[in-house]
């Protein structure tokens, strides 16, 4: 299980908040609203990170109001027959509809698994 919990945004459903994990004590959950404080705090819109894949997955997941995005490289891992992705990070160009200098684009591209049936 991921310690970082999707919980679709709503406090009402899922983690809110900070919990301990069923995988031990070097672990914890937190919900969206722990996510997003973090970014508020260090000026950042999204954090990226990687995780084991996903049985039948797409290769990402995007959680927490938009505020995370988790990501899996690795295409059929351990016979899981999960897609893959990676994340194509641009500059985005005048006129594109962003007006703050030095927006990033960050957009996946999903390699599909070649075992599933």
């Amino acid at each position: 299980s991921d310690p970082i919990e999707d919980d679709e945004g709503s406090s009402s459903s899922g983690v809110f908040g900070v919990h301990s994990s069923p995988r031990g004590k070097m672990a914890c959950k937190f919900g969206w609203n722990v996510t997003q404080g973090f970014c508020a705090r260090n000026g950042l819109d999204l954090i990226v990170r990687s995780h084991q894949a996903k049985k039948d997955g797409l290769g990402f997941d995007v959680m927490h109001n938009e505020s995370l995005m988790v990501v899996f490289s690795a295409r059929d891992y351990e016979k899981h027959h999960n897609d893959c992705a990676i994340l194509s990070v641009t500059n985005s160009q005048e006129g594109d509809g962003n007006e703050k200098d030095g927006v990033l684009t960050v957009r996946p591209q999903v390699l599909n698994s070649i075992t599933r049936g």
